[in-house]
C-alpha cells in the first residue's frame, strides 16, 4: 500500500511540469553562479496556529547559518507569507528566490494560484538542503517527496533548534503523527521486507 501511495496518490502533471520549469531554472542559475544546486527553506507563516515554531525571519537565519554556509548558494523559498519583507533579514546573508520570481518562465499566469503551494512543495523537494518547520503538513510532504526521490534524511532539517537533526534518524511513528513525516513510508518499500531501522536496509 506504500507504493500505492506514492505511485497514485501524487499531485497532477500540471504541477510537476510547473515545477520542473522553474527547478531547471534554478539549477542552471546556480551553475552560472560556480555552483551545483540550489537548497531550499519552507517558512509557514499564515495562519499557522503552532506559534512556538511560527518564528522570525532573525531567527530562521540564527538556526540555518551553519547549515547554508555558502553567500553565494540559491536559497529557494516555499511560503504561505505574502510580504516578503519578512524576509529582509535572511535576504541580507542569503541568496533568496521565490515562486513569483519565475512567473514569466514557469507561465503562472495560467495556473491556478490555488495550486502555488504544491508547485512550492515540488521545487523545495529538489533542493540540495531543505530546512523546514516542524507541525506543517506541507513541510512533511516535502520530505516524503525528497524520501521518494532518494535523498537522505540528513540532508533535511526543521527550523527550530530542538527539532533541527529529527529526520536524520531513523525514529518509528509516535503520538505526534502529524508534526512530522516518517522514514518507514519511503525507506524500502520497493522491497518485498518491511524495513524496521536504517540497518535493516
Amino acid at each position: 500500500y506504500k507504493r500505492f501511495v506514492r505511485d497514485f496518490m501524487h499531485y497532477g502533471d500540471n504541477i510537476f511540469c510547473t515545477a520542473g520549469k522553474i527547478v531547471r531554472a534554478l539549477e542552471e542559475e546556480a551553475v552560472k553562479a560556480g555552483g551545483t544546486s540550489f537548497s531550499a527553506m519552507h517558512v509557514r507563516r499564515g495562519d499557522f496556529q503552532y506559534k512556538k515554531v511560527k518564528i522570525t525571519a532573525e531567527d530562521w537565519y540564527e538556526n540555518t547559518k551553519d547549515i547554508f554556509t555558502d553567500p553565494k548558494e540559491i536559497i529557494y523559498i516555499a511560503t504561505d507569507e505574502k510580504d516578503h519583507k519578512f524576509f529582509e533579514p535572511l535576504a541580507k546573508h542569503y541568496n533568496l528566490r521565490f515562486l513569483n520570481d519565475f512567473k514569466e518562465i514557469a507561465n503562472l499566469e495560467e495556473i491556478d494560484p490555488n495550486l502555488f503551494g504544491m508547485i512550492d512543495t515540488v521545487i523545495a523537494s529538489r533542493g540540495r538542503l531543505f530546512v523546514g518547520t516542524w507541525f506543517s503538513t506541507f513541510t512533511g510532504y516535502i520530505n516524503r517527496m525528497r524520501g521518494y526521490n532518494g535523498m537522505s534524511g540528513t540532508t533535511s532539517y526543521y527550523s527550530t533548534p530542538d527539532r533541527k537533526y529529527n529526520t536524520h534518524k531513523w525514529v518509528d511513528p509516535s503520538n505526534i503523527l502529524i508534526a512530522r513525516e516518517w522514514p518507514t513510508s519511503w525507506v524500502g518499500i520497493d522491497g518485498d521486507i518491511a524495513v524496521r531501522s536504517e540497518t535493516d536496509m
